[in-house]
């Protein structure tokens, strides 16, 4: 099982839920991880990647800490027990 965590204003999207079990064989993609979770709250898909699935610039998707920017983007695996992690621009100082 993989681990979604839901972030500030993300959460008003996914029923206010602070994590999302999927419960999906892995490995799993990021890619095929948000695919899950947009299936099941669809307003969510527009907050966190563009028309064409890309990741929004100013959204952060962690896979177990680190940006997966910084990994394989999309493709990075997820095996059973990580964490994805949404988290949603945020501005102050």
């Amino acid at each position: 099982m993989v681990t979604v965590k839901v972030f500030a204003t993300y959460r008003k999207l996914v029923d206010n839920q602070k994590e999302i079990a999927l419960d999906h064989p892995t490995p799993l993609t990021v890619g095929r991880a948000l695919e899950i979770v947009f299936e099941a709250h669809p307003a969510l898909r527009d907050e966190i990647v563009d028309a064409q699935g890309k990741i929004l610039p100013h959204v952060s998707v962690f896979a177990n800490g680190r940006d997966v920017r910084h990994k394989q983007g999309l493709d990075t695996e997820l095996q059973e027990a990580e964490t994805l992690s949404l988290f949603p621009p945020v501005a102050g100082g």
